[in-house]
């Protein structure tokens, strides 16, 4: 008798002992759940706060250019209202308008509505003209006159080198913009040609997506020119 007592001791004990583990064991994981789901939320609270709060990278921003070229042509009687629509004009402008939407003799779309590139070479006195510091990020940094609708990018890491390729980011943008934009003024003798023809609009052309463009003084070797101008816009 004395024996199956103690067997049946022994056995309450295990059977205790396995029911104590499996206790410490669920609380541990309840714990341990709780603590995971805590975290988690904090983490997906902190991305959501950060993706509120953070700026959208790489989204194309009026420029001083912009906003001061937008206004010449929105307010002409400097009154801070847009000549078309009456409304401040800085809200035009803070919607992406260059020219206002209500005017129908606007032809520049508001920024962001398009992003094409073309490839083109800018010949003066038989010499191609260097972009480098020209580039859109480099005048943004240092403070200088550039514009966000129409521009070159500096070259890395693609395999073209700064100026190669022109950017445009709204519907419309002639060319004359770019130059002004980074207050560069060509001789009256300048002519255009677009794929490899005269263009008759001359810098009031809107280049279309994969155009070579070249914009020369005609000094120099024309065909050598037209040739020098790069393929890359059709990676982009």
């Amino acid at each position: 008798m004395k024996n199956k007592s103690k067997k049946s001791n022994n056995n309450e004990k295990i059977i205790n002992g396995i029911l104590v583990a499996v206790i410490i064991f669920s609380v541990l994981s309840l714990g341990y759940s709780a603590k995971v789901m805590f975290f988690s939320g904090n983490n997906q609270a902190t991305s959501q706060t950060t993706t509120t709060q953070m700026p959208i990278m790489g989204r194309m921003s009026f420029t001083s250019f912009d906003r001061a070229l937008a206004k010449e042509f929105m307010d002409k009687n400097n009154d801070g209202k847009c000549d078309s629509c009456g409304m401040p004009v800085d809200m035009c402008i803070d919607s992406g308008q260059m020219q206002c939407n209500t005017d129908t003799k606007s032809t520049i779309g508001d920024l962001g509505t398009q992003h094409i590139h073309a490839d083109w070479k800018v010949y003066i006195n038989r010499q191609p003209v260097d972009f480098n510091g020209k580039d859109h990020m480099t005048r943004m940094r240092s403070n200088s006159s550039v514009s966000s609708f129409i521009h070159v990018d500096s070259g890395a890491p693609s395999p073209e080198k700064t100026g190669d390729l022109l950017h445009m980011h709204a519907k419309g943008v002639p060319l004359w913009i770019f130059f002004e934009s980074i207050e560069m003024e060509l001789p009256d003798s300048i002519i255009v040609y677009v794929n490899s023809k005269p263009e008759p609009q001359g810098l009031d052309y809107v280049f279309s997506d994969l155009d070579k463009i070249l914009i020369t003084d005609e000094n120099g070797d024309l065909e050598q020119q037209l040739n020098s101008i790069t393929d890359f816009a059709g990676i982009h």
